[in-house]
């Protein structure tokens, strides 16, 4: 459609340019003086409403304004740009409204947006400080150093966003490296060696080189008796180079199997003082200070997850240093040469196309780091350690050329001092300490509050600019149009609940934002999921007693569908719709549902450049049918519009034009772009300013404007702009695309409108592999939901896209390298599985025999594969298994077959008659709860006993890194197992501390625990980690040393798998361990023991009141030796109701089996009774 199509020489009766009354001028001409305007009037109403709490309009005055000071006091210029990214949560209301009383323009950034285009918003805004939450404080810093500009983060709900960590992601998987480094990998494959030009193995000349290069960098100076850890030892490279200077070599890994590998390595190459240990970088501080003189990761800090984690274990391997010692961190990616290292890879793979290499497209996963970042960290410590850079000699190893190592010596000779080169970096200390009272800031009408993103055509984003005096305008005519008559006609409180669905990086949250907080009603935030979900927002509308809904017709759509499946109805009394054509069919199939007769919904239009609203058109169950489709209205108080011809001048009645708007609403400008803002921003012969929507549209009357379509390739799909140009350069930045084109389709016919590419493309493209390329680069509702190979593209005679002539998509010639039939989904495993699948793939799914590789999965996503899959089925399907079973249907047989084998569950009812209070047993640090079982009988039948067992027992189950998380899964475990009733809780050794923690933790929700009951635990960390601290042959001996292992020494003449093979053999029969162990088996109950091991040093037991009764050996023994002097093993100063210590016969390990287990029975019946 064209404007040009419809040019009138003489246009008759055109309609007038104004046709709504303008708003008389505000009292409070900014939205700064709004808020304190309406503050003062409603001070402890509740201003906004999250899924967690709240804040009054009192509460979000005074944080917002010291959020402001703190602004200011870092010297912000008017109008700097700040970006706010934070969910869907109040904190985003208070640090927006922060950002505008400091007169600064806030940028709203989705944290939920690839990184890579929150860091193009950042760079194309220039915004100079970003405020984040807590959970995005990792994003936060990767920003930091990636966009030059970022001056300034403040986190606003931590209390030290320096001690923030990341938690480690998918390239720090154990079980993915477990799989890479499988007894039956080679030593390269082990250590996951893979040239990122070709997808193939690293050579073992370039390897030896990696090894080489370290040793050239340490040689000259390392000291002869020296003590070497390295950390991340993966398959011995770096080992066979290193050891040989040192006295002794503590390999560590996070994969056993690596560890195991390169001690035995060591031993074939002559190399006795080298000793494997399995343990993550983080949890290096197990081991003893002052420790070591050299500390390596070479090759390892790639696969950190973030800055937060980085700085934690410099911070810990610093610690582990003796005086003059030294880190040596080997192949450091560089973030300064890291768009180098990806314009190479595009240069490669366009240079050997179809020649069968697997090139990366892009470092997902893979942590750059500058060299400033080391200049900071070190330039923050009291020791003024000095830093080495240099560049990596390691001919053939691919990332040489990209990266640095770095020698930092703890030699008291660094600058020391403050930062040169790190942002600045605040948390909620500095909100603190800055007064509420609002700032002294002069704002002004034509000052800019906000900038919102929008797609456009020239392959960027482009930011659109919005004043003040917009958004009171807006806040007002809403006020006046809809709030006021909805209070007035429904006979509602003046103080109305409305929600905010629309994302807050989406123009349509200024409407819903703006107008609640600034005419004094409560604004109500549905959390994500919420908001996607009709089910859940159905929920989320009628528990917060919300009068007005905000939704795209869309989502709507879904609405009506839940409604009309669920015969369910809603409270709400408006809806508004806004973001894409409102159909009629939608109209009357929501209004034919009994119950709705009563609601109204409105059908708002305007661009993200006329302060989102422009237009609206109320409809009722009397009159929806009046005009259809249903218009977009008339025009809101101060706003004009006008349906002008391709020379600008207005057409009559009738008659299809462009859409233009005028008056108050309009935006300042395009960001940075004066040609488009004046092309696209004009001026008529009055000198009036006009925004050039591109819209059509045409007057059925005055005041009542329809709504045609577009006469650009501009779309709206499920409510977003899309500048399809935008979505075409992004597929043409991939090496193996000459041509593409993108189009909008409707492939059932039913209004649910997709995004469909056409592509020409060279030889060895891949769907799957162009589809993970787009998704670094564009949001999930820019990505195409199929990919057509064809060709060439369909011209027009003048050379242009001729759509009509492009083929009908279907999903499998979309996706599938061969054409075939899909095989429709036969059950309900299937058809789940295939949302798993859409959820991280962003594409429908819709065949049996899919491939999840194929259709663009990778090993990164596989591990988030497995976690889904875990929380939606119950089952954990290890990698192993994912890799072997890669289709819907395989995948569906492999988790119903393990439903069917396993009914594990954490909570064992082993009895659960008679009417004595229940016994709650947790399990010890080997995560089995076999060990009860005499225990059980011997307390009697009229006793109900449950026991906990651990997670890990079974391979690839996900391990709680912390007590207070192990508890907490457990107690939501107990759920329809244990009984509501009072409880005891029971635990032998590591249970202990599990069984205080349950109780602490069920006394805080109000549940009576009546008692606690530890078998020799001991609440200091100190024996746990003087045990952690022994190499491996200590470790297993003290930790198995009732089942006859023999000495360390022994042991330290074995080969790691030997020793495994021993304690195999010795456990078979015993009570210690679970029957018919193997190796493997094995390997997993040691990362069991380390892990829980773990979690007893960093647990930190709180006081708490109720009776305790802690039984010990008198004998006691290397795997429990209590705290030296202390009878109560740390209790009695917890227990604040005192400790009964019972002392009986035998060790620790012979507490709970014949003949000793009698007497414990007996003081525990003793105890019960009491």
């Amino acid at each position: 459609m064209r404007i040009a199509d419809f040019i009138f020489d003489e246009p008759s009766s055109p309609i007038a340019a104004e046709s709504h009354p303008s708003l008389t001028a505000p009292a409070s001409p900014d939205i700064v003086s709004r808020l304190a305007e309406i503050v003062a009037a409603h001070s402890t109403q509740n201003a906004v409403l999250d899924e967690e709490g709240g804040l009054s309009y009192a509460e979000l005055d005074a944080l917002s304004n010291r959020i402001a000071r703190v602004l200011l006091r870092q010297q912000l210029r008017p109008e700097t740009l700040v970006g706010v990214m934070i969910g869907r949560h109040r904190q985003f209301i208070a640090a927006l409204f922060g950002v505008l009383k400091a007169g600064c323009v806030y940028v709203p950034i989705d944290p939920t947006l690839p990184l890579e285009r929150r860091r193009l918003l950042l760079t194309l805004s220039g915004a100079e400080a970003i405020i984040a939450a807590a959970e995005n404080a990792g994003d936060l810093q990767q920003l930091e150093w990636l966009c030059p500009n970022l001056k300034l983060g403040l986190t606003l709900d931590s209390d030290n966003v320096n001690a923030l960590i990341e938690a480690p992601g998918e390239t720090m998987s154990a079980e993915l490296w477990d799989h890479l480094a499988g007894e039956a990998a080679d030593d390269i494959a082990a250590g996951g060696w893979k040239s990122a030009f070709t997808g193939l193995p690293i050579s073992e000349a370039a390897m030896a080189a990696f090894g080489a290069n370290a040793r050239n960098k340490i040689a000259p100076l390392i000291q002869p008796g020296a003590r070497v850890l390295e950390i991340g030892c993966a398959s011995g490279f770096t080992m066979r180079h290193i050891a040989p200077l040192a006295a002794s070599y503590l390999a560590s890994d996070l994969t056993r199997f690596n560890a195991e590998r390169v001690e035995t390595v060591a031993r074939t190459l002559g190399l006795p003082q080298v000793t494997g240990r399995h343990l993550a970088a983080h949890d290096i501080d197990v081991l003893p200070a002052g420790s070591f003189d050299l500390i390596v990761m070479n090759s390892v800090i790639e696969s950190f997850p973030g800055y937060g984690y980085l700085r934690s274990v410099l911070d810990k391997a610093a610690t582990l240093l003796a005086p003059g010692g030294m880190l040596f961190l080997g192949s450091l990616w560089n973030l300064e040469r890291r768009d180098d290292y990806l314009a190479d890879l595009a240069a490669f793979a366009r240079a050997h196309a179809g020649e069968g290499y697997s090139t990366r497209s892009d470092m997902t996963g893979s942590f750059f780091v500058p060299v400033d970042f080391f200049r900071d960290w070190a330039a923050k410590r009291a020791d003024r350690p000095s830093l080495i850079a240099s560049a990596i000699e390691a001919p053939g190893f691919d990332p040489a050329p990209y990266g640095f190592d770095l020698v930092i010596r703890f030699d008291g000779r660094g600058e020391g001092g403050d930062s040169k080169c790190a942002p600045i970096n605040l948390d909620r200390r500095a909100i603190d300490a800055e007064s509420a009272e609002p700032p002294a800031i002069a704002i002004t009408p034509n000052q800019a509050a906000y900038v919102i993103f929008t797609s456009g055509s020239s392959g960027n984003p482009k930011g659109v600019l919005v004043e003040h005096a917009a958004v009171i305008n807006l806040i007002h005519a809403i006020q006046a149009d809809i709030y006021a008559p909805l209070v007035a006609s429904k006979d509602l409180p003046p103080a109305l609940d409305i929600s905010c669905c629309f994302s807050f990086a989406f123009d349509g949250s200024i409407h819903h934002i703006f107008t609640p907080l600034l005419n004094g009603h409560t604004l109500h935030l549905p959390g994500d999921e919420t908001r996607q979900d009709p089910r859940r927002l159905h929920e989320f509308i009628e528990s917060h007693h919300l009068n007005v809904v905000d939704s795209t017709p869309s989502l709507f759509a879904l609405l009506v569908d839940f409604w009309q499946e669920s015969q369910a109805e809603s409270s709400a009394k408006c809806f508004i719709l806004g973001g894409e054509a409102l159909s009629a069919t939608l109209m009357e199939r929501f209004y034919t549902l009994p119950g709705h007769r009563d609601i109204e919904v409105w059908n708002a239009y305007g661009p993200t450049e006329a302060c989102v609203a422009a237009c609206q058109y109320r409809m009722t169950a009397a009159r929806w049918q009046e005009f259809l489709p249903p218009p977009i209205g008339a025009p809101l108080p101060g706003v004009e519009l006008l349906v002008c011809d391709a020379a600008g001048r207005p057409l009559p009645i009738g008659v299809p034009g462009e859409i233009r708007i005028g008056g108050a609403g309009l935006a300042r400008e395009y960001l940075n772009e004066p040609e488009l803002t004046a092309r696209q921003f004009v001026f008529d012969a009055q000198g009036k300013r006009w925004y050039r929507t591109g819209d059509i549209g045409r007057w059925h009357r005055p005041n009542l404007l329809q709504f045609m379509g577009r006469e650009d390739r501009q779309v709206k799909v499920r409510g977003y702009r899309i500048e399809l140009p935008e979505i075409e350069a992004a597929l043409m930045a991939s090496q193996l695309i000459r041509q593409a084109a993108v189009v909008v389709a409707d492939p059932r016919q039913d209004g649910d409108r997709i995004l469909v590419a056409y592509i020409v493309a060279q030889p060895g493209f891949d769907a799957g592999r162009c589809r993970a390329e787009l998704d670094l680069r564009l949001p999930a509702w820019m990505m195409p939901a199929w990919i057509v190979t064809v060709d060439e593209l369909p011209l027009t005679p003048n050379g242009k896209l001729d759509e009509r002539r492009l083929p009908s998509p279907k999903a499998m010639e979309a996706l599938a390298p061969h054409h075939r039939m899909p095989r429709p989904f036969s059950r309900d495993s299937e058809r789940a599985l295939a949302g798993l699948w859409q959820k991280i793939l962003d594409i429908p799914v819709e065949d049996a025999d899919d491939d999840f590789f194929m259709l663009g999965g990778h090993s990164i996503l596989a591990v988030r594969l497995v976690s889904l899959i875990e929380s939606n089925f119950g089952v954990h399907l290890p990698l192993s298994e994912l890799f072997n079973a890669t289709t819907i249907a395989r995948m569906a047989d492999r988790i119903e077959a393990k439903k069917l084998a396993s009914d594990w569950h954490p909570v064992v009812a082993v009895r659960t008659e008679g009417q004595r209070t229940p016994l709650v047993c947790f399990h010890p640090v080997g995560g089995n709860v076999i060990c009860y079982k005499g225990l059980a009988d011997a307390l009697g039948t009229d006793r109900p006993i449950y026991m906990v067992q651990s997670s890990g027992l079974e391979e690839g189950q996900t391990l709680q890194p912390s007590v207070e998380a192990m508890v907490a899964n457990y107690l939501r475990a107990f759920k329809g197992v244990v009984p509501d009733r009072p409880l005891v809780l029971l635990g032998w050794s590591f249970g202990g501390l599990l069984a205080w923690e349950a109780a602490h933790q069920l006394r805080r929700i109000g549940a009576i625990v009546e008692g606690v009951i530890i078998l020799d635990g001991v609440a200091s960390a100190e024996p746990i980690r003087h045990l952690l601290q022994k190499d491996e042959a200590d470790y297993l001996a003290a930790l198995f040393d009732e089942m006859g292992l023999g000495d360390a020494e022994a042991l330290r003449r074995l080969s790691p798998e030997e020793r495994l093979d021993l304690i195999v053999e010795r456990a078979r029969g015993g009570d210690y361990l679970p029957d018919g162990l193997d190796r493997q088996h094995m390997r997993r109950l040691l990362a069991l023991f380390q892990n829980n091991g773990l979690a007893a040093i960093r647990y930190q037991p709180p006081k708490s009141a109720g009776k305790l009764l802690l039984i010990r050996p008198r004998i006691t023994s290397g795997q429990a030796p209590g705290i030296p002097g202390d009878d109560y093993n740390g209790w009695a100063t917890l227990a604040t109701d005192g400790v009964d210590l019972r002392w009986m016969d035998g060790t620790h390990a012979q507490m709970l089996v014949p003949p000793y287990i009698e007497q414990l029975a007996d003081y525990i019946r003793d105890f019960l009774r009491s």
